[in-house]
Formats: C-alpha cells, structure tokens, sequence
C-alpha cells in the first residue's frame, strides 16, 4: 500500500467508526476522515454509498476498512472521489454481486422490486458540475428512500421516485440479494 492510504488508515482508525448507516458525509465522524488528499466530508460519497449497500445487504463491514479498500480507485487524488466505475468491484470485494446498469426505466423496475441501488448523477449540468452518489431503496408506491442525499442532510430522505430519477444519471448499480439478507432490518428500514 502506498504512503497516502497508509497514513489515511492510521488517521481513520483514531476516529470512531460510524456504528450504522451513514447520512450527511459533511456531519459526524465521518467528515473528520480522509479520503486520498482530500476528506470524506468533500469526496467520499462513493465509500459511503457503498457501505450503506452492504449494511442494507447484512454485509456488517467496518468503514474504515471499506475506505482503505477504496483508495485505490480514487481519482485525482482523492479530490475528485472515487472512481464510478469501480463500484461494482469494490461491492464484490465486499461479497456483493451488482449490475451496472445507464438505463433509468431500469433503475425504476429494480426499485419497484425493492432492490438496494447506487445511482451517479451529475449534480447540475452534465461535464460541468460534480458527480453525487447515493444509495437508495423503494420506500412505499412511488417513493424512495435515499441515504447521503445531501453534505448535510444528517437523516434518511422518503422522496418522490421522480426527484431523484429526473436528475442527469451517469449509471447506477443494483445489487443482488445474498443468502444471508435481512432487508436492512438490523438498521431500522
């Protein structure tokens, strides 16, 4: 491992590592962390997307250990995030298998069969403004529930289906159930 995710680990590893799932990455411990050159708080929404899916796929795993993983798919440094397009490995590192998927009726059908999705958008205009991650599940007909949906937003979001899949999707993933899946029941959904 290189000097930067070495020295990140030994920093992270002195905070307290979030006991559930994760909501506003610029609240909390969390935003203390570092993330390459940069920290969670500015570009980590990828890793905490990715460990809100594997809590919400009974894959109990701790954050630190799943940042550490993640830096080598860092981009610019950490600055600009993790690599989108590394998401489904690092989920299959973790034992969760996932999809890849540009479509957004096909986002809607894996949330209209309550599936845990991570969906990549452009936060304003495309090529022009940041990329967002979050992971999200159905929350009841035409609603879902979205973790990280905000810097800081320090709760879980129950939205319309249509505010989320209206904004410029990159791609998104969807997760297959494992065995051993409670539905996010250990964490209250």
């Amino acid at each position: 491992m290189s000097l930067i995710p070495s020295h990140n680990f030994k920093h992270n590893q002195a905070i307290p590592s979030p006991e559930g799932l994760i909501n506003g990455q610029s609240l909390g411990t969390v935003s203390g962390m570092k993330f390459g050159l940069s920290t969670v708080s500015y570009s980590g929404c990828e890793v905490i997307a990715v460990y809100n899916a594997l809590l919400l796929r009974s894959r109990r795993t701790d954050f630190v250990t799943v940042a550490r993983y993640m830096e080598r798919f860092r981009v610019m440094l950490g600055f600009w995030g993790t690599n989108f397009l590394s998401l489904g490995h690092c989920l299959r590192h973790f034992g969760i298998r996932a999809k890849r998927i540009r479509s957004k009726q096909k986002m809607r059908a894996a949330l209209a069969e309550d599936q845990v999705c991570l969906y990549v958008f452009w936060v304003g205009k495309r090529f022009r403004s940041p990329v967002h991650t979050v992971c999200m599940r159905k929350a009841g007909e035409g609603r879902i529930l979205v973790w990280n949906a905000y810097n800081r937003c320090g709760h879980v979001i129950n939205v319309p289906e249509d505010d989320y899949l209206r904004r410029h999707m990159i791609f998104g993933y969807i997760t297959e159930k494992p065995a051993a899946d409670d539905g996010g029941k250990s964490y209250g959904v």
